[in-house]
């Protein structure tokens, strides 16, 4: 299996014989499960297709193969490609869409993408407190200016009140607030673990589906079904017959 490498965790990238190639990335090693960079030589013949070289971790010293495959090419005739990883691992990955959406701000987008770094790296604290942190981000976002600059729970009030939301979606963002808040203050009794911090992020990742995903794919399948519902449709050969000339209806039962 390969695990996807997003654009966001590439560190330096450059242009060589004619593809654009990242060559530092940032990334969970497949092994040890740290937090790692890691250098990709790129010494392989070219094929324009698929590339791949192997890398290892500077951490457990491990080796792990990159895969990139030909994606697209630019205006200037440089291609791009996706970026894979693999041996897979149980890592959790970023929600669909995040990275292609310019519904959520860059800044919004790195914060997402840093708990979903935090949780891989089983920093199970940092994990609900981050996450507490995007969801000020996503409801900062689409609040009106006056309260923007109020505690959470009054920012969710006011989402509440710009967004219909149903009930399940408004207890969702109530039980990440209150996640967030038992990572953000020290109780040894109430210590954030593995069970909190990925149901936090799975929350997280509904929240940002719902309110910035959806909407998108949902305006694509309305445009796409107003353009079929605009093209005029094609008489069927059977619908009329041409006899010396004139053309006559053929009446069928």
């Amino acid at each position: 299996m390969l695990r996807h490498i997003p654009s966001q965790c590439y560190v330096v990238q450059v242009v060589k014989d004619n593809y654009n190639l990242p060559v530092s990335i940032d990334t969970t090693c497949p092994h040890c499960r740290r937090r790692v960079n890691l250098s990709l030589p790129w010494d392989n013949p070219k094929t324009y297709v698929v590339e791949h070289c192997s890398a290892h971790c500077p951490a457990c010293q491990q080796s792990a193969t990159l895969i990139l495959m030909t994606d697209a090419t630019t205006d200037k005739g440089i291609r791009t490609g996706q970026l894979f990883i693999t041996p897979n691992d149980d890592v959790r990955q970023p929600l669909t869409g995040v990275a292609e959406t310019n519904k959520i701000e860059d800044g919004l987008k790195r914060a997402y993408f840093s708990t979903i770094n935090v949780l891989n790296a089983q920093e199970w604290t940092a994990t609900t407190i981050l996450s507490r942190r995007v969801l000020e981000g996503i409801t900062q976002s689409i609040v009106a200016e006056e309260h923007k600059n109020k505690n959470l729970p009054t920012q969710i009030r006011a989402l509440l009140t710009q967004l219909d939301l149903s009930k399940p979606i408004s207890t969702l963002a109530d039980a990440i607030r209150k996640g967030g808040n038992i990572g953000a203050h020290f109780e040894l009794e109430k210590e954030p673990n593995q069970e909190t911090a990925s149901l936090m992020v799975d929350l997280l990742d509904d929240l940002i589906e719902y309110i910035f995903i959806l909407p998108g794919r949902i305006q694509q399948l309305h445009d796409k079904m107003e353009k079929l519902s605009e093209t005029k449709p094609v008489l069927s050969p059977h619908a009329g017959i041409t006899l010396n000339g004139a053309s006559k209806s053929v009446k069928t039962e």
